[in-house]
């Protein structure tokens, strides 16, 4: 890989995913798993499934791969259904939710409601008696019922949120419960109950959880983290274990980690928490279990918009971060995403994703009303390009030229020298130009340069043709003409395929902080003989001033 330095040149061996992130856009060019962005907030609360997916191609502008939804149907005596009461409400007669059926599987054609998730809260107005066999069964029974849903709609999982709103503390000990250990069995039982009828429904579930063993991490340095738990009364370990006992090897959970809504960035914070998540949570894990445990879990993070618009005086607020709160947002997105496992969830409360017309249906926990309600981007300028930026950068790519060219605005920006730039002491091999292609061939460290000036923040779209063997490509960032190397690059992703055919390398960048112009090199570092070719060069600027 070519990589001058002035007189110096050097081949990097590792590309540092956050800093990558932060110059660039892609979290980790490494993932062996494409990290996805499930939306949640006051606003998807109250609404119908049927509503959201007359805003899916809202939805479709936004950084977003999934969301929660509600269940919305009734009871036979006019009741609503309602997630939030999932632990106490009769049995849900399955022919009274099967029109939802259509409804999901019309959501999840949508690329930004693919991964969307059946929301539960998992906190009971009236607290369960954990000796109590048929209130369990009941439990139970929803969430079979919800699971099944969930399958035959074609969502990717089932949303639990715990959080005791009603104040119910089912998962601590209680006056009237049997002694602590004998209570932490039947915890440890109810929790497997429940979860083997979601897993006999629906076996190869993603189970989102808001948190897991994360709401524990006190208990994480204990000498011995389960008497931790129990001096505390804390039966929600037990319960999680039930979990582990009957979780089959297709499903998988998150630990969405709630507490990462306070975590920067700047800290490293979220790189701790993934790192807990999988070895100080093990001593709240039953021996048996931690092999499952490491296997299935998906360690995951939410984010919380409402600190990047709060006052200063609110206790959750997120000052600027190079003079901009959305950069802020953007530093701590990036290393979440490139911490996590698979998934992040993202939480609002004032703003909404998309601007709701036309609906009927309010959180009942706000009263509030969310049609015409100002959006996230809105408040957020950039945010949901942003967004699909770090996630992935070619989709926004794609995104972006399509909007420039409809507008009659896309312009190339990209000249490739006749006189490539070589390093003296690898000076072998030959470069030429066919037309508009260039060629290197059995160059040890040498590339054509492109540089095209920006402001920092502008948005700029790569793409061009490559064939051959030995070539590669990265973005390297200037100032004034000069290479500032404390800025990472970011490599463009080629297509594989046979090195006698035309392969596409395309990617998204936006001009980082302290530098004025990006500089594309088309690289070879090979061996005698070996030859690749770049033709087709684009660069297109597709957002800033």
């Amino acid at each position: 890989m070519c990589y001058n330095q002035g007189m110096k040149t050097h081949v990097l061996s590792v590309v540092v995913g956050a800093g990558l992130a932060y110059a660039g856009f892609a979290a980790s060019p490494f993932s062996a798993v494409q990290k996805k962005y499930i939306g949640h907030g006051w606003d998807l609360l109250g609404m119908t499934p049927r509503e959201v997916l007359a805003h899916a191609d809202a939805f479709d502008k936004t950084g977003l791969d999934g969301v929660t939804l509600v269940i919305n149907a009734t009871l036979a005596d006019g009741r609503a259904i309602s997630h939030t009461r999932i632990m106490n409400d009769p049995p849900w007669p399955r022919d009274r939710l099967k029109d939802q059926i259509a409804v999901f599987k019309d959501i999840v054609k949508h690329p930004s409601l693919r991964e969307s998730f059946i929301s539960s809260w998992w906190a009971p107005v009236k607290r369960l008696a954990w000796t109590d066999d048929a209130a369990w069964a009941n439990f139970a029974a929803n969430m079979a019922t919800v699971a099944w849903l969930a399958k035959e709609g074609g969502l990717r999982g089932i949303l639990v949120d715990a959080e005791d709103y009603p104040h119910s503390r089912q998962y601590n000990l209680m006056p009237g419960d049997p002694a602590y250990d004998e209570t932490a069995a039947l915890a440890r039982r109810r929790g497997a109950e429940v979860f083997r009828a979601i897993f006999d429904e629906y076996p190869d579930v993603t189970f989102l959880s808001f948190w897991l063993l994360s709401q524990s991490t006190s208990y994480f340095a204990a000498p011995e983290p389960i008497a931790a738990a129990k001096a505390k009364g804390d039966l929600w370990p037990w319960f999680v274990n039930g979990m582990l006992d009957v979780i089959p090897p297709t499903a998988r959970f998150v630990d969405g980690n709630e507490c990462a809504y306070t975590y920067e960035a700047e800290k490293g914070a979220f790189y701790r928490s993934a790192c807990e998540q999988r070895t100080g949570a093990l001593g709240l894990v039953e021996p048996e279990n931690r092999p499952k445990y490491l296997a299935q879990l998906r360690a995951g993070f939410g984010l919380y918009l409402d600190a990047y618009i709060n006052p200063t005086n609110s206790p959750w607020y997120f000052g600027p971060v190079d003079g901009s709160r959305l950069n802020h947002y953007r530093r701590n997105l990036v290393q979440a995403t490139a911490a996590a496992d698979e998934y992040i969830w993202v939480y609002g409360e004032q703003k909404a994703w998309v601007k709701w017309s036309g609906t009927k249906s309010n959180f009942t926990g706000t009263k509030s009303n969310f049609n015409g309600r100002e959006t996230w981007d809105e408040v957020l300028p950039g945010l949901n390009d942003m967004m699909l930026g770090v996630r992935d950068p070619v989709r926004l790519l794609r995104r972006r030229t399509a909007e420039c060219r409809a507008a009659g605005k896309l312009v190339n920006l990209a000249k490739v020298p006749d006189v490539p730039w070589r390093d003296d002491r690898q000076a072998q091999g030959e470069y030429g130009r066919e037309g508009g292609t260039v060629f290197l061939k059995g160059v040890g460290n040498g590339c054509y340069v492109v540089e095209v000036e920006g402001r920092p923040g502008d948005l700029f779209g790569i793409h061009f043709k490559y064939k051959g063997v030995g070539g590669s490509s990265t973005v390297y960032w200037q100032k004034d003409h000069k290479w500032q190397w404390h800025l990472p690059g970011v490599p463009v992703p080629i297509a594989d395929g046979a090195a006698d055919e035309w392969h596409v390398g395309e990617t998204a960048v936006r001009i980082p902080e302290g530098a004025n112009l990006l500089a594309l090199q088309l690289a070879a570092n090979q061996r005698p003989g070996e030859t690749c070719w770049f033709d087709a060069v684009e660069i297109h600027k597709l957002s800033g001033k």
